[in-house]
């Protein structure tokens, strides 16, 4: 059994490796990884039948290749799959899958999103088959439309795309393993509705959920509903934004989606009814599969809901049957089946979280609660049997998730050890008495009311404890994202520390016999390394963000320091860029400050993510372009009383910033009337940015004629890497400014397949004819100089 928990998880490791390969590999020949795959299985049969000596490498490369083929089979989409036509304007028509998605954006316009699977296209008059799900957007109607009902929807068909920036979900993956290749933009039009009315398993779910979410808004406020809908089912839409905050920050956000611990939760209360029933051991896990089963169904069967009960299962299973070695041994076999299955799993946040989470409470936990249980005499440990597993299980999932968390959310939540003793109970009384209320107000609607009306108290109980939580000294602290190296180290430690005390002493006396040429080989390493460091020259860094269509630059002192040159932002406000952008990328590169941020102009593409910005981290000064202080408010979504409108300051042409050696220049600042600007751009500001020989200019929008008027008052621009007006407008870089400027690069801020045409092909036509090398947001992602001021390297998210 042992052998086997040591195993299975190479293999699960193993199977991971290849679906990564082929998946950043992307043209793997198919047919030639199934040959492969079929020999080696033959000689992997081979070599365990005869038992020869090299049968475990033989399975480990059987399930390396068993990840590349299975990952090449689900990246190879059929011809007629609907992702093929994107890019083109078309009508589709399928079937609805799930429930129609309600929401409102900025400027109160009411919008569904429909997740449809679709049956036949219409392009140019011709009508094809089709197959594969996609999101459709449209535009509200009474009759919204039902699970199976028929949809016909007419616009613009796109592929997902997500922001290219590292540490951030990527959320086109994200729906792609959900089976999402595609969405259509229907707009105010609306989609074409024709309701069938055959009864299906899906529509009754639905409609079952649909009288749970109805019977909580008619006694309690719509955020209350919402919030305890997502509790029982999942979903963020319509929760107040402070509840949602303080559950963040207090690390039990996860409540708020179906997840390992509300199957656990489930599996818990059928084990106790079972107990009181005094069931045998085979009909309470009977039990305990039904209520998970029935569970997961109400769910929909979502993919998440599915995750989420196998993992909760199999905690149950190793838990209340205390077995953790066969429930070990349960897990890694799961993980092997389920990445078999649905390879592109392993790239979901979901997935790696709900896995790491099940390994904290299957491996993790057991080690930690034992060694708690030392620290108590034998008559205390039974009183403080629920504090001793509370923590355990607390401190293996934080242990286990950690890197995960890390690397795209750059904190943890400490309050989550008091927040799971204090806030935790009450939120799983929630979860089971909300779930019994609805089932007892269809039969008797009055007590299911007030059952809900309890609920909706108990919600707000566990709000102001997690905002009383939250508010604590530390917290939620910052953890630096971990790099591979340091990932590996860091599981290498944990492991060697779960490690039972006999196999770490049998370890440890194998180390000590070779310790001399262990220590000569970790001497060399430390001093590599610190060669490697002291002969490294101090470098500036220079980001340009994926902010889609906006600009957003991070600059990066050779001593760590940092500051922006705009923010980015949407011209409609459904999409807060600074939280959702900006913010997780600062943390990932591990800026928790800034000391300026310089913006080129007022529009929201520039400014806008500076609002959300300046409340989540200090900011010491904002510099502006001449439109005033109220246009930049607005942009920012800031009023005047705000204290963050006192950071705000014109920047004046001629001044010069020195932070670190690294000089920030105001080249230009055109004096501009607001009442005469005619489109906003003519005010934009001109930055420089130099370390050493090396230069870098940040030209906002400008356009022609301040091009020009910039080269009238004799100002050199000549920079090494130019950011290229206007997102690559016609309207901006003419060919003499471009030849001025003589940059070595140019880098294009743009958002994928964006409605304005930028760049234009004749801007891309003028760098391709003057030699210069291009870079697109849209293209590369994220796009980041280092140069020690004489010499550049480039780096790309894509």
């Amino acid at each position: 059994m042992n052998r086997q928990n040591i195993f299975l998880p190479l293999l699960l490791v193993l199977l991971a490796c290849g679906i990564a390969l082929a998946f950043w590999a992307e043209a793997m020949p198919f047919a030639f990884l199934c040959l492969a795959t079929l020999l080696c299985l033959a000689a992997t049969f081979y070599a365990t039948l005869r038992k020869r000596p090299w049968n475990l490498v033989a399975w480990g490369l059987l399930f390396f290749l068993l990840g590349m083929m299975r990952c090449a089979a689900v990246l190879t989409l059929p011809p007629n799959d609907i992702s093929h036509l994107a890019g083109n304007e078309l009508k589709v028509t399928g079937r609805i899958c799930a429930e129609p998605y309600r929401y409102t954006t900025a400027d109160g316009s009411e919008l569904i999103r429909y997740t449809a699977e679709a049956r036949e296209t219409k392009l140019k008059g011709v009508v094809r088959p089709a197959q594969g799900k996609l999101y459709i957007y449209a535009g509200k109607t009474d009759a919204p439309g039902r699970v199976g009902d028929e949809i016909a929807a007419r616009g613009f068909l796109r592929r997902p795309h997500s922001y290219g920036n590292p540490g951030q979900l990527d959320t086109a993956l994200l729906l792609q393993v959900d089976g999402i290749r595609a969405r259509l933009f229907a707009g105010q039009a609306g989609a074409e509705i024709t309701p069938t009315e055959e009864a299906s398993f899906a529509r009754n779910i639905a409609s079952l959920r649909e009288h749970y979410l109805t019977a909580m808004t008619e006694v309690m406020p719509k955020a209350d509903a919402a919030a305890i809908f997502a509790m029982l089912f999942g979903g963020y839409g319509g929760i107040k934004p402070e509840l949602l905050e303080a559950y963040t920050v207090t690390g039990i956000v996860h409540i708020l989606s179906v997840s390992g611990s509300h199957v656990s939760l489930l599996a818990a209360v059928a084990a106790y009814l079972a107990a009181l029933l005094r069931l045998p051991k085979s009909l309470g896990v009977i039990l305990v599969g039904s209520l998970i089963f029935g569970y997961t169904a109400m769910a929909g069967f979502v993919p998440p809901a599915i995750r989420a009960g196998l993992m909760g299962f199999l905690a149950y299973l190793a838990l209340a049957l205390d077995r953790e070695k066969e429930g070990q041994r349960l897990l890694w076999l799961t993980g092997i089946v389920m990445l078999l299955v649905s390879p592109l799993l392993l790239f979901h946040i979901s997935f790696q979280l709900s896995f790491a989470s099940t390994v904290g409470i299957l491996v993790v936990a057991p080690v930690a609660r034992r060694k708690l249980a030392k620290f108590f005499s034998a008559a205390a440990q039974g009183k403080a049997v629920f504090l001793i597993s509370s923590f355990s299980v607390t401190l293996g999932t934080h242990l286990a998730t950690l890197p995960i968390i890390a690397w795209y959310f750059q904190l943890i939540s400490l309050s989550a050890f008091l927040a799971n003793l204090l806030v935790v109970p009450i939120v799983e009384i929630i979860i089971i008495i909300g779930l019994a209320a609805g089932i007892i107000a269809l039969a008797l609607p009055m007590a299911g009311k007030i059952i809900f009306g309890l609920d909706s108290l108990l919600l707000g109980v566990t709000y102001e404890m997690t905002r009383a939580l939250a508010a604590l000294p530390y917290s939620q602290v910052y953890v630096p994202a971990m790099g591979g190296g340091l990932c590996c180290l860091y599981g290498l430690t944990l492991g060697l520390a779960l490690l039972p005390p006999e196999t770490r002493a049998a370890l440890w006396a194998k180390i000590k016999i070779r310790r001399g040429e262990i220590g000569a080989t970790v001497a060399a390493v430390v001093i590599i390394c610190i060669l490697r460091l002291a002969l490294t020259p101090a470098e500036m860094a220079v980001h340009f963000i994926d902010v889609g269509q906006g600009d957003a630059a991070l600059i990066v002192t050779p001593k760590g320091r940092a500051f922006m040159i705009d923010t980015g932002g949407t011209r409609d406000g459904n999409f807060d860029v600074g939280e959702r952008v900006d913010i997780p990328y600062l943390r990932h590169c591990g800026v928790r400050e800034l000391e300026y941020i310089f913006l080129t102009h007022a529009h929201e593409d520039h400014a806008a993510a500076t609002g959300s910005i300046s409340q989540k981290i200090p900011v010491k000064r904002i510099f502006t372009a001449g439109e005033g202080r109220e246009a930049y408010l607005k942009s920012m979504k800031l009023s005047t009383a705000s204290d963050k409108a006192g950071l705000l300051s014109e920047a004046v042409e001629g001044s010069r910033f020195v932070l670190d050696g690294v000089t920030v220049e105001v080249i230009f600042a055109p004096k501009v009337k607001a009442e005469a600007l005619a489109t906003g751009n003519e005010a934009s500001n001109v930055y420089r940015v130099s370390y050493g020989e090396v230069s870098f200019l940040f030209t906002g929008d400008l356009d022609e004629t301040n091009e020009q008027k910039l080269l009238a008052q004799g100002i050199n621009p000549h920079s090494d890497v130019l950011k290229v007006g206007h997102h690559g407008s016609a309207t901006s870089t003419s060919d003499e400014f471009l030849r001025k400027v003589a940059p070595v690069y140019g880098v294009f801020c743009v958002g994928k397949d964006n409605s304005f045409g930028h760049p234009r092909p004749q801007v891309l036509e003028k760098f391709r004819r003057q030699g210069i090398k291009i870079y697109r947001t849209d293209e590369n992602g994220a796009v980041v100089f280092h140069t020690d001021g004489r010499k550049m390297r480039v780096e790309t998210y894509r």
